[in-house]
């Protein structure tokens, strides 16, 4: 079976985790990358942003899902940045209705380059 999702620290200094989602992926994959990522930002005492890149179109994920999600969110996360397109500004727009905490301080990106450039210039990230 081909791998559905691919979740990593981005950088040494564990500061980022880097969600990969790929063709296939369902919304129990959404849910269950979001309880690994909510453990790994548990693991460390500082703030860790996320990067959500997409390969493929998303998977639905309902109302419902997204404020289980947002139960999840741990204190540290930070910034959430999107690599993807419309679909995610529709899913941002909804998610700060509905789960305000799993979308605060999301910006939407057109490639990881762009997305870690951000994380470097804006908020110190360091990447080796």
């Amino acid at each position: 079976m081909a791998e559905k999702y691919k979740i990593e620290w981005d950088n040494e200094a564990k500061t980022v985790v880097l969600q990969t989602y790929y063709k296939g992926a369902t919304t129990a994959d959404v849910l269950g990358i979001a309880q690994e990522s909510a453990d790994m930002l548990r693991s460390v005492d500082h703030t860790v942003h996320l990067i959500i890149l997409r390969m493929s179109g998303p998977p639905s994920v309902t109302a419902s899902d997204l404020s289980r999600i947002n139960k999840l969110v741990p204190e540290n996360q930070g910034h959430v940045l999107v690599i993807g397109k419309m679909y995610e500004e529709i899913l941002s727009k909804m998610g700060e209705k509905v789960a305000p905490r799993a979308v605060q301080d999301s910006h939407l990106f057109s490639t990881l380059e762009e997305a870690r450039q951000y994380l470097i210039d804006e908020l110190g990230v360091a990447y080796p």
